[in-house]
């Protein structure tokens, strides 16, 4: 076993350990010997303590991606002519959006029967809890009421927040993996990790997979918008953002390990999933309509007919 630096190791793990745990179906194909030094992470999520008060990574990943977010949006509305009142005003809306609409979000999407029967305890907010479909449609809904204000379409806004989303969103991935949460399904691959404060069995970092899709849709959007295919409020960056983004998460997801999720147990999709013959996570099913609606505001901006060349006449 080599030292451990900072909760790090890599060891061989026996496949007994694994089977003690009650993974035998998920670890069945794994051989009976060792296996072959996967990384065990057993790093705790509190940076710091001090008395009842704690400093977790988790936190200050929050903070970072609120800052990168912000960075980004702010750098894209003055490189298209708004304000830099107009760009601060922005953050005292999507900051709580953020938060409100990732709270509701993970209580009514994965527990909701939970949080119908208590709903205090949506506000229980030391329990854990924020889902990123549910910060999605918190900041949907905060853009369209900003443009309403702003007297500015929906769209514009949207092209000029997507890639402020892209780069932003992987830092909550890096607090997910040092909280040991989100955590992917048994692997025999030879980056899996063992997540140690959790069980025993080598797994996905599917943390990690979530992490490259933003950077990656990051790049497609700079590629889209450097093409000059349409002008900036065409709906084509967020678009773009929508179907590659959330589709990319279709796919990781079943790299995910499966929990109790009640929205999955409720029709249609329980009676979907049976006639499919397969388990659908209840975050590709919350990733479907996303994508429906960029490929809508992609055709509907290929449609407009106007290229980026005549954004001086289209931009106010």
């Amino acid at each position: 076993m080599r030292p451990a630096i900072l909760g790090v190791t890599t060891q061989s793990v026996p496949a007994t350990y694994c089977m003690s745990r009650g993974n035998a179906a998920s670890v069945a194909r794994f051989s009976s010997g060792p296996m072959p030094n996967p990384i065990v992470w057993n790093v705790d999520p509190v940076l710091v303590r001090l008395g009842p008060l704690t400093v977790r990574y988790y936190g200050i990943c929050f903070g970072l991606a609120l800052a990168t977010g912000f960075a980004v949006w702010f750098t894209r509305v003055r490189r298209f002519g708004e304000s830099a009142a107009f760009a601060e005003q922005f953050l005292y809306f999507g900051v709580p959006a953020v938060i409100i609409g990732g709270r509701l979000g993970y209580c009514f999407f994965y527990a909701p029967q939970i949080y119908l029967a208590n709903p205090l305890r949506v506000f229980a907010l030391w329990q854990g809890g924020i889902a990123s479909h549910g910060v999605a449609a918190g900041l949907a809904i905060t853009l369209w009421a900003f443009s309403r204000r702003h007297h500015i379409t929906w769209t514009r806004l949207s092209d000029y927040f997507a890639p402020a989303v892209a780069l932003s969103v992987g830092w909550i991935r890096v607090g997910n993996f040092f909280n040991s949460e989100v955590i992917g399904r048994p692997a025999s691959v030879p980056w899996a990790v063992v997540f140690a404060r959790h069980d025993l069995v080598p797994r996905h970092p599917a943390q990690l997979y979530d992490l490259l899709i933003g950077p990656f849709t990051y790049l497609v959007l700079l590629a889209v918008e450097r093409r000059n295919i349409r002008p900036i409020g065409s709906g084509l960056i967020a678009g773009t953002f929508l179907t590659v983004y959330f589709g990319l998460r279709i796919f990781v997801e079943q790299y995910k390990d499966f929990y109790v999720e009640q929205l999955r147990e409720m029709p249609p999709f329980r009676s979907i999933e049976q006639w499919l013959g397969f388990p659908i996570h209840t975050g590709q099913w919350l990733s479907v309509l996303p994508v429906l609606a960029g490929m809508f505001l992609i055709g509907r901006a290929m449609r407009s007919g106007v290229r980026l060349s005549e954004i001086a006449r289209t931009n106010h």
